[in-house]
C-alpha cells in the first residue's frame, strides 16, 4: 500500500485523513485524548497508533485490541503502543479510535448548508 492508497482507503472508508509533521498520512482521532490514529506503514498493514494517560487504562485498551479486534502488537510502552491491523480490522477499530467521520450523507450536508446560508442571509 503507497501512500495514495491510503488516502483512498480514508476516502472509500469515509475517515478522516491528513498528514502529520514528517508529511506521513494519517487518520487522527476526535475522540479521548486526540492522540490515537491510524497511519501509512508504507507495507500492506495499516499501523494503529493509541495512547493514554495511565498504564492501568492502557493495559485494558490493548487488551481489547488485541482480543475483540484482532490486531497485532508492534511496540508496547508503558502508555501507549502501536499495533497492524489489516484494512478489515482498520475500519472496526477506525470506528472505535473515532477515526470515522460523521455518517451523513452529501446530500443532507448540502441541505443543511443551504438552511444555515438562509438564516444567515435573514438574520
Amino acid at each position: 500500500m503507497n501512500k495514495k492508497d491510503f488516502k483512498q482507503f480514508c476516502e472509500d472508508n469515509n475517515l478522516r485523513y491528513k498528514k502529520d509533521a514528517c508529511g506521513d498520512p494519517i487518520s487522527p482521532s476526535r475522540k479521548g485524548t486526540k492522540t490515537d490514529q491510524l497511519y501509512w506503514t508504507g507495507s500492506g498493514d495499516i499501523g494503529v497508533y493509541v495512547e493514554r494517560e495511565t498504564k492501568k487504562k492502557y493495559t485494558f485498551l490493548k487488551q481489547k485490541l488485541i482480543e475483540e479486534y484482532g490486531l497485532r502488537l508492534h511496540q508496547d510502552g508503558d502508555t501507549d503502543g502501536t499495533f497492524y491491523a489489516t484494512t478489515g480490522q482498520a475500519v472496526k477499530v477506525a470506528s472505535f479510535l473515532g477515526c470515522a467521520k460523521n455518517a451523513v450523507s452529501q446530500a443532507t450536508r448540502d441541505k443543511m448548508s443551504k438552511l444555515m446560508k438562509e438564516r444567515l442571509h435573514n438574520g
